[in-house]
């Protein structure tokens, strides 16, 4: 509590604009800060009203009835323990499980306590709120020990933000602004010097000189959940206008290497379930930033943007269906409350895209948002495209080569293929594909991780056959599995759409270095015609007799009819690939649990002695 206490002083002054009025900003305008704080209500505002207004919070009481019976049940137990002993489990062992779960399981209760006494009104929650906000307040660290791996903030000695300690700091903020004086004074002191000492401080420094925290001109996720995180906190609660200006400018203009992330065409190239998270962040911050500044800022403004705000619904095969590349957790699905948000914005019309009463831990904001939500009318309906013409026969990205191919209405087969797309969270799988049938996917994209460690993101990351090409669907040739794809570049050679068929040809060449491959080209080719069929054309240019592992994933099972058939089985779906290629197959199986993403790698191997092709045609049983 010391160290907390001790920048009470320093968190005064600086809410009272005196750093900001002294301070030049490397790289934000000082007339730019002065016009938003032009913008900006007097008085600080978060997410909804606060809950003194009971007109406003008396008719949500039922909505809440989930949050009121965690709330009630939190009541019964302790708050949880500090343990140093989980937190520097990660510095010890890599494993990250023990120290996030001890972090979680504190700050968890906040979401539940504060939406239970918002809906109530009554006054019983606030004794263990104010409990939680104090222990956060005096806690050694708010970030996750993976980020802090010097244990700088563990320490005292060094505070920054990153995207547990940016959540949590909004959180806090959100909820000191809607219970305001119904919590105790020196809980509220408390709270704001370590939103000072851990948020504020840190970040105003940063934007003086431009640096200071790594993800700054991050192009990645975590640049939007951190600058949402510490600009809705400073929103929520800094007295000073210019204060909140100078947040509010920050975000404005770091934001842009976010969407510096993005190709002109709005492929999500971190994967879907890190546009989730990312996006669903640039999203909120979106919100809060138009909601305070009375709609004059606008993140969704920018072309590109809106078009990356589609890709939720852009990419899926069928609702409910996307391929999984890169981390993406298998079968992962569009956020539920994002795709709603996206869905009221843009006016789309998309009868599936309906918010879920259910929020993550951490979501008190997203959840104040939902219950609160600003007019759509105002916004982008009038421009956006009809959720008809949203979603057709394909969505082509071109920027990154990656072409999703639906059925006519009534059928149930698609494809998606990608030549690139390597950025963030990268696998290697130039030219990996997904086949999905109905709810399905049969065959393709094992999917990502469903916990990291520490050597996810060390030179180690490559050894796992998740993440190496081994487990994806693309060839072992000569033995030889394919290069880091953040390295190479794969080349789309030609394309042709038509109502009745799509095809892709890529050029893979430079994800393999073999002495006796000259050129490899895949083609994909989906047929519309019939119950459809996909049909996936590997050809090799070789010097010399080379032995070919084709590679087919699957969660689902498998079973061979004959030399050059096989039947995968996912669900009650069926899929038949037929297997054509210029000697014996010879097929066998392996079992790959790595990081708890458990599949079987169908290995179709076959022996060229020169040049020739390997064709995988995929129909579904009927």
């Amino acid at each position: 509590m010391t160290r907390v206490v001790k920048t009470l002083a320093v968190c005064i002054l600086a809410s009272a604009g005196i750093a900001t009025a002294s301070a030049q900003h490397a790289a934000l305008s000082s007339a730019r800060i002065q016009q938003i704080a032009a913008m900006l209500p007097a008085a600080p505002t978060g997410v909804g009203v606060p809950c003194s207004d009971r007109a406003a919070w008396t008719p949500l009481a039922g909505q809440f009835k989930p949050e009121i019976a965690r709330a009630e049940a939190i009541l019964q137990t302790p708050f949880p323990a500090w343990s140093d002993d989980a937190y520097l489990t990660y510095t010890r062992t890599g494993s990250r499980k023990e120290g996030e779960k001890m972090l979680h399981d504190r700050q968890g209760e906040l979401d539940p306590l504060v939406l239970a006494e918002c809906a109530e009104g009554r006054g019983r929650f606030i004794a263990r709120i104010a409990t939680v906000l104090d222990g956060l307040a005096a806690q050694k660290s708010w970030t996750l020990p993976a980020h802090d791996p010097r244990l700088t903030s563990y320490n005292g000695t060094r505070y920054f933000v990153e995207l547990n300690s940016a959540d949590l700091a909004h959180t806090i903020a959100e909820t000191l602004y809607l219970l305001g004086d119904k919590l105790p004074e020196s809980t509220r002191t408390h709270a704001m010097a370590a939103l000072d000492q851990r948020i504020f401080a840190p970040m105003r420094a940063t934007y003086v000189a431009d640096k200071g925290q790594t993800w700054l001109h991050n192009t990645a996720n975590w640049n939007a959940v951190c600058l949402k995180g510490v600009t809705g906190a400073a929103l929520a609660v800094l007295p000073s206008r210019e204060d909140r200006a100078l947040f509010v400018a920050g975000a404005e203009h770091y934001i842009g290497y976010y969407r510096q992330g993005f190709n002109n065409d709005g492929y999500g190239a971190e994967g879907l379930g890190y546009w989730n998270y990312g996006f669903s962040h640039y999203a909120e911050l979106r919100e809060i930033l138009w909601q305070a500044t009375g709609s004059k800022l606008d993140l969704f403004s920018d072309p590109k943007m809106q078009k990356v705000a589609l890709f939720g619904a852009q990419f899926a095969m069928f609702p409910g269906n996307s391929a999984d590349f890169g981390d993406a957790h298998y079968m992962v699905q569009p956020d539920a409350n994002l795709m709603a948000y996206i869905n009221r914005i843009f006016g789309l019309g998309l009868t599936a895209a309906q918010p879920s009463t259910a929020h993550a831990p951490g979501s008190l904001t997203l959840a104040v948002e939902d219950a609160f939500p600003n007019p759509a009318s105002e916004l982008h309906g009038d421009s956006a495209q009809s959720g008809a013409s949203l979603i057709g026969l394909r969505t082509w990205y071109p920027d990154e080569g990656v072409l999703v191919s639906r059925p006519a209405p009534g059928g149930r087969l698609a494809a998606t293929i990608k030549a690139g797309g390597n950025t963030g969270h990268s696998h290697n799988d130039v030219g990996s594909f997904v086949i999905g049938l109905g709810a399905t996917q049969p065959v393709g994209d094992p999917g990502g991780p469903s916990y990291y460690t520490a050597e996810t993101f060390s030179s180690k990351r490559l050894t796992s056959r998740l993440i190496n090409s081994y487990g994806h669907p693309v060839p072992v040739i000569g033995g030889q599995q394919q290069l880091d794809a953040t390295q190479v570049h794969a080349t789309v050679l030609k394309t042709d759409f038509t109502p009745e068929q799509d095809t892709i040809t890529i050029d893979m060449t430079p994800a393999y270095r073999v002495p006796t491959l000259r050129r490899f080209e895949r083609t994909m080719r989906y047929s519309r015609k019939g119950a459809g069929s996909v049909e996936i054309e590997d050809s090799f240019d070789l010097s010399a007799p080379t032995d070919i592992e084709e590679s087919l994933p699957t969660h689902g099972t498998w079973q061979q009819l004959d030399p050059h058939t096989l039947l995968f089985t996912a669900g009650s779906e069926r899929l038949r690939v037929a297997i054509d290629a210029p000697s014996a197959l010879t097929v066998s199986q392996e079992k790959i649990d790595d990081y708890a993403n458990p599949f079987t790698r169908v290995a179709v191997r076959v022996h060229l002695e020169g040049s020739g092709k390997v064709t995988m045609r995929f129909t579904p049983e009927q």
